[in-house]
């Protein structure tokens, strides 16, 4: 199985928060999501889950779009 994996980090997070002007999350929820990420994402957590491979999706903290990320995988 091949995980991609979403790992904007929490600086990345609170940017998208603050530009979304959203009521119902708070920058508390966020840091909740980050450390859930921190603790359950990690490639060995993955691969004991049944991944073979995990790949990286890159975005903003490598200065890629969600364009030009599509661009690193194509699944046939």
């Amino acid at each position: 199985m091949t995980m991609l994996r979403f790992n904007p980090g929490l600086c990345v997070l609170l940017e998208q928060h603050a530009e979304r002007d959203r009521t119902d999350i708070t920058t508390a929820d966020i840091h909740a999501v980050a450390t859930v990420m921190a603790l359950h994402a990690d490639t060995d957590q993955l691969r004991s889950e049944g991944a073979h491979v995990v790949h990286d999706v890159p975005g903003r903290r490598q200065g890629v779009t969600p364009a030009e990320a599509a661009t690193h995988f194509s699944f046939i």
